[in-house]
C-alpha cells in the first residue's frame, strides 16, 4: 500500500509538472501581434506614431506635400507592416524598406528621431517592456535598409 501511495504521488507530481509546463508553453506560443493587442491596438499606435512624424520639425519635412489620402495610405501600409512583422494576419502592401527609402539620403539622426517617436508612443500606450523591446528589435533590423548616411 505504501508503494502504491508513493507511486501515486510521483504520478501526481509528474502530472502537475506537465500541466504547468504545457500552460507555460501555451502562453509562450502567443505571437507578438497577439501580445500587443491585435489589429486595433497596433492601428492606434501607428496612427499616433505617424501623426508625430508628420508634425516633427526635422523628419516632418520628408512628408511635405502629402495630402490626407497619402497620409492615410502611409498609415495603412505601416499598420500592415507592423501587423505582419509581429505575426499577425496582415499582408504587407508596400515595397521593401530598402526600395522605399533608397535615394532619399536618410541620415542616422533622422532614423533615431523616428525610433524615438515610436518609443514615446509605445510608452504612452503602456506597452509592456518585453513586447516593447521585441518590436523595437524588429524595427532596428530595418535600419540598414533605411539609413544611407551613418554618422549624420
Amino acid at each position: 500500500m505504501k508503494n502504491l501511495i508513493s507511486s501515486f504521488n510521483k504520478v501526481a507530481l509528474v502530472s502537475i509538472f506537465l500541466l504547468a509546463t504545457s500552460t507555460v508553453v501555451l502562453a509562450q506560443e502567443k505571437s507578438l501581434y497577439e501580445r500587443l493587442g491585435g489589429y486595433e491596438a497596433i492601428s492606434a499606435v501607428v496612427d499616433d506614431f505617424a501623426d508625430r512624424l508628420f508634425n516633427d520639425e526635422v523628419v516632418g519635412k520628408r512628408f511635405f506635400g502629402m495630402g490626407d489620402d497619402s497620409r492615410a495610405g502611409f498609415k495603412q501600409k505601416n499598420i500592415n507592416l507592423v501587423c505582419a512583422a509581429t505575426g499577425g494576419p496582415c499582408k504587407i502592401i508596400s515595397r521593401s524598406a530598402k526600395t522605399t527609402h533608397q535615394g532619399l539620403g536618410i541620415k542616422a539622426s533622422e532614423f533615431d528621431i523616428v525610433a524615438g517617436h515610436l518609443v514615446d508612443v509605445l510608452n504612452k500606450f503602456n506597452v509592456p517592456k518585453k513586447e516593447h523591446d521585441e518590436l523595437m528589435a524588429i524595427i532596428g533590423t530595418l535600419r540598414p535598409d533605411i539609413v544611407e548616411k551613418e554618422g549624420e
